[in-house]
């Protein structure tokens, strides 16, 4: 019985040993098994697996090396291909896909991946982007300077292309200090989320726990801040309604159209002489004096937090209040809660404070067309800096100087959620938004002291301002940027951006999507 039961179990090894030997091995073909690509781009990689004997049990993937780790998007245990996202770091990376059968015999091949570094190929793409641009439009701007944050490993691209004025005598450089004009409102408004975050006040707190009644100008009350239909109502003003502008206060700044408003006062006194006809200093009482005596609070078409109406009111009349309010100017104010913690060296209130950094700011321009509500003797294309206008006006909605650096240091703060530790404010800056009348293909919306535009495949949230320049968080590729090209009413840095941004999309950048045509 003992040899007939060893028979037996021999018979049976045999045979599994005759079908172990016909199992054959998985098959792996690749026809790309090497592949160069952009750092921070995806990368697809395919093979098709096939099995004779019909038993495929698995396929796995695997980074086996590289500079740094990939995202490996597997869709199963049976996925022929995989999209890589790559990091950073340029250089060879090695993937492996393994195919295993029923019986555990398995089959392996491997990808080889060259990444190059964004420096080598995306950097000097945008270099040529940048100086296309200039090229297209040095008629009309000076010079451009211009930041991109990738958001990743600390990598930064920066240009400059043209000059820092119109004469041709100095070459503007990136880290040359500009006038940021309504950027400033954003960092304006850092300061009341600062003091928010500390629970002196919340959002929706009326402006009278700021200011009292002998803070107004004579003959002023706080209720005047606010008249429509006969009725007052200043006092309702939040602080909310102040950083969106939905107080339906117009704006103090007439952009030249009222002879008796600041930025007209001050522009003819440059261009004609007469300096002595307008203050030394545009300080803050004085704003708020002459946006009661114009009566631009006065006969308003919207209530309280009924409507966005942009403008530089909102902003002053915030700052200001936060002054009276702290008993401290908010210059202090601003270089104690933001600059000083955030590192910002080189930004400062023009006029109003001593300069920080270097003083050779970069020249803007104001192009004033004749026009029959303007002065004839202001047309022409002026350089603001050169001619020594006396911009102290634009104060905490519109005069801070800055440079690249600076105001990324201050979105990389913003948007990473470092400015603020209270949730809920981070929730409200985030999320709070009123929506403007679109325009084509865009959506365009003002939250708390930030503008947002909606772009099909897009959106960019942060703020421009009058004298051609921009900060922005741009998703959903998750970069910062921010432009200058020192000229009023041109599209350079609008263009710099779109094209940039397009071009991002094109190459896959983080895993983006081509935008349309119809989106660029």
């Amino acid at each position: 019985m003992k040899s007939l039961n060893l028979g037996a179990a021999l018979i049976c090894i045999g045979v599994l040993s005759a079908c172990v030997s016909r199992n054959e091995r998985p098959t792996i073909t690749i026809e790309q098994p090497e592949l160069t690509a952009i750092a921070m781009t995806q990368v697809t990689l395919a093979a098709r697996v096939t099995d004779k004997d019909d038993n495929l049990k698995s396929i796995a993937w695997r980074q086996v090396s590289g500079p740094d780790d990939a995202v490996l998007h597997v869709s199963g245990n049976q996925a022929q291909s995989i999209d890589v996202h790559l990091p950073t770091a340029a250089g060879d990376y090695t993937f492996e896909i393994t195919a295993t059968d029923d019986l555990d015999v398995s089959q392996s091949k491997r990808f080889t991946v060259v990444a190059k570094s964004l420096q080598e190929t995306v950097f000097v793409q945008l270099d040529d982007l940048l100086l296309q641009i200039y090229e297209a439009d040095k008629a009309l701007i000076p010079g451009i300077q211009a930041l991109i944050d990738f958001n990743q490993d600390g990598v930064v691209w920066r240009g400059a292309a043209g000059y820092r004025d119109a004469q041709q005598t100095q070459v503007l450089e990136t880290d040359t200090p500009f006038r940021i004009a309504s950027i400033s409102k954003l960092l304006s408004a850092a300061v009341t989320f600062s003091m928010i975050d500390e629970g002196q006040f919340t959002l929706d707190t009326p402006i009278t726990a700021l200011i009292s009644p002998e803070d107004m100008p004579p003959g002023y009350s706080i209720e005047d801040l606010h008249v429509a239909e006969g009725v007052k109502r200043g006092g309702s003003l939040t602080i909310r309604q102040l950083l969106d502008q939905s107080t339906g206060i117009r704006d103090f700044i007439s952009y030249l159209h009222d002879p008796l408003a600041p930025d007209t006062r001050s522009f003819i006194a440059a261009l004609q002489g007469g300096e002595d006809d307008i203050p030394a200093l545009w300080h803050s009482d004085l704003l708020i004096a002459d946006l009661l005596g114009r009566g631009l609070t006065q006969n308003l078409e919207t209530m309280p937090g009924e409507k966005h109406l942009y403008g530089n009111s909102n902003t002053d009349l915030l700052a200001w209040a936060l002054e009276k309010h702290t008993k401290k100017r908010f210059e202090q104010l601003l270089y104690e809660r933001v600059l000083q913690p955030l590192g910002m060296d080189n930004t400062y209130m023009d006029r109003h404070e001593p300069m920080r950094g270097s003083e050779q700011i970069a020249h803007h321009y104001f192009y004033i067309p004749e026009h029959e509500e303007i002065p004839p003797e202001l047309s022409g294309n002026h350089n603001v800096v050169a001619r020594q206008v006396n911009t102290s006006f634009a104060w905490a909605g519109g005069g801070m100087v800055s440079t690249l650096d600076d105001l990324n240091v201050f979105m990389t703060a913003l948007h990473q959620g470092q400015l603020v530790e209270d949730p809920q404010l981070q929730m409200e800056i985030a999320e709070h938004w009123l929506s403007e009348v679109p325009e084509e293909g865009v959506q365009e919306h003002y939250g708390l002291a930030q503008e947002r535009f909606d772009f099909e495949g897009y959106s960019t949230t942060g703020h421009s301002g009058f004298w051609g320049t921009n900060a922005t968080f741009v998703e959903p590729l998750a970069i910062r940027m921010v432009t200058a090209s020192h000229q009023v009413s041109t599209d350079s840095f609008y263009e710099f951006e779109q094209a940039a941004i397009a071009l991002f999309h094109e190459l896959g950048l983080k895993g983006v999507a081509p935008l349309t045509k119809e989106t660029q």
